[in-house]
């Protein structure tokens, strides 16, 4: 996976887009019912929105980091509770929404310790980000996702 977008906090550097885009395809199945396909084009325009608020943020740290987690609620972690699965999927989505919650919270806790110049806790966090990355790519390499895929 490419590296997706980036939040700099000091020397710290935590890789977001690559896991929202990844997160969501959890949800796409194995299959290619029609259910499923809307399903997935709707989380791919998701990955889309979130790709496209994430390179709207700018690049000043101190304030990078509150923005990638609104970005993240407004494209990712509050569409996802609306957004209605097949029934099929049920494992998936709820897999999924347990990683977007996460996520959130990993976010969060980057922007704070971001804010208060917290290095060991943005160093703890960032690779707690990491594993959830690396959970992610794999769902997303499983899946041969086109849209939201780092490479796609």
């Amino acid at each position: 996976m490419s590296s997706g977008g980036c939040l700099q906090f000091g020397a710290v550097k935590v890789v977001t887009t690559a896991l929202a885009a990844a997160l969501l395809l959890t949800l796409a199945g194995c299959g290619s019912s029609s259910g499923k396909q809307q399903y997935v084009d709707k989380l791919n325009a998701m990955c889309e929105d979130f790709a496209k608020r994430e390179q709207a943020l700018g690049s000043d740290p101190s304030q990078r980091g509150d923005r990638i987690v609104a970005a993240f609620d407004a494209a990712i972690a509050e569409p996802i509770k609306e957004l209605q699965a097949p029934p099929e999927l049920a494992p998936q989505v709820a897999r999924l929404r347990a990683l977007v919650g996460q996520q959130h919270d990993v976010l969060k806790g980057l922007a704070d310790a971001g804010r208060t110049g917290d290095v060991t806790r943005l160093r703890r966090l960032s690779v707690r980000n990491q594993q959830l990355n690396r959970q992610a790519g794999e769902i997303a390499n499983e899946l041969h996702a086109e849209s939201c895929t780092s490479s796609g």
